[in-house]
C-alpha cells in the first residue's frame, strides 16, 4: 500500500467512516428537492465520474474493470448523505448530475452556467498522461472563468469546486505531487481573478479511488466528507445572511 494511502487510512475520521445514504421520500423529499444542493460532476471521458456519482448516492463501488459509458447528462433523484452518529452532518442533495466526458471541456464549463450548481466536482484520471489532463483542464477553466464573470448569480451560488485526482492506486507519490501542482497552477492561471486568491487557495485537490480495491473507501469517503462540510456550512451562512 502506498505510504500516503496508508496514512490516510489510519487517520480517517470516525465521522467519515460512518456514512449513510437515504432516499428522500414524502414531506422530507419535498424539503430536500426544494432546499437541497445540486452537485455537478464533470471531467474527461473514463475519468470515473459515473462511479463517483453512484457512490455518492448509493454508497457502493463497482469492481475494477467494470465500465459503464455515459452518453447523456444523467440526473439522480433527491437523496441524503448522513455522516457521523453523534451530531451527524446531513447533506441534502436535490440532484447529482453526471455528465458524459465525450462532449468536451468547453461544454462542461457551459453546463455550469446553465445548471447553476451549488458544487462542481471535477474528476481527473491521475494515471493518464499529465499533458492530456492539463490540456483538458486549461480549456475547461478558461471557459469557466468566462461563465462566472458573465453570471454573477452562478458565481454566488457556487459554493464548492472540488478536484479529484482519481485512480490514486495507479500512481506513486511523486506522480501525485506532480499532478496536484499542475492542477493548482492551471486553477491559479485562469480563476484567481474571478474567484479571488483566498477562495482559490481553499479549493480542494484530493486523491480518490472510485472502484473496489484493497485500500477500501477511505479516500472517496474523505472527499464526500469535505463536500458535505462545505455545502452544509455554506447553506448555514446563506441562511444567516438572508435573515440578517
Amino acid at each position: 500500500m502506498d505510504r500516503r494511502i496508508e496514512a490516510a487510512s489510519s487517520g480517517v475520521s470516525v465521522r467519515a467512516s460512518a456514512m449513510r445514504r437515504g432516499k428522500a421520500k414524502g414531506l422530507y423529499g419535498l424539503v430536500t428537492r426544494a432546499l437541497g444542493k445540486e452537485i455537478l460532476v464533470l471531467g474527461p471521458s473514463t475519468a470515473g465520474k459515473t462511479k463517483f456519482t453512484e457512490y455518492l448516492r448509493l454508497g457502493t463501488l463497482d469492481p475494477e474493470g467494470r465500465r459503464e459509458m455515459t452518453y447523456h447528462v444523467r440526473k439522480s433523484p433527491a437523496f441524503t448523505v448522513t455522516i457521523g452518529t453523534e451530531r451527524p452532518l446531513v447533506l441534502k442533495v436535490r440532484r447529482a448530475v453526471d455528465t458524459p466526458g465525450q462532449i468536451g471541456p468547453l461544454q462542461h464549463a457551459t453546463l455550469v452556467g446553465r445548471r447553476r450548481p451549488h458544487a462542481i466536482i471535477v474528476v481527473l484520471d491521475g494515471s493518464r498522461p499529465l499533458s492530456t489532463t492539463v490540456a483538458w483542464l486549461h480549456l475547461f477553466c478558461d471557459r469557466l472563468d468566462t461563465v462566472l464573470r458573465r453570471g454573477s448569480y452562478v458565481k454566488r451560488k457556487l459554493s464548492e469546486i472540488l478536484v479529484l485526482l482519481n485512480k490514486r492506486d495507479k500512481i506513486d507519490d511523486g506522480r501525485l505531487d506532480e499532478c496536484r501542482q499542475a492542477v493548482r497552477e492551471v486553477l491559479a492561471q485562469h480563476l484567481s481573478v474571478v474567484l479571488g486568491e483566498q477562495r482559490l487557495q481553499s479549493l480542494g485537490i484530493l486523491e480518490c479511488i472510485s472502484v473496489q480495491t484493497e485500500q477500501g473507501t477511505v479516500l472517496i469517503d474523505q472527499a464526500i466528507d469535505r463536500l458535505a462540510q462545505r455545502l452544509v456550512q455554506w447553506g448555514t451562512f446563506e441562511a444567516k445572511g438572508e435573515s440578517s
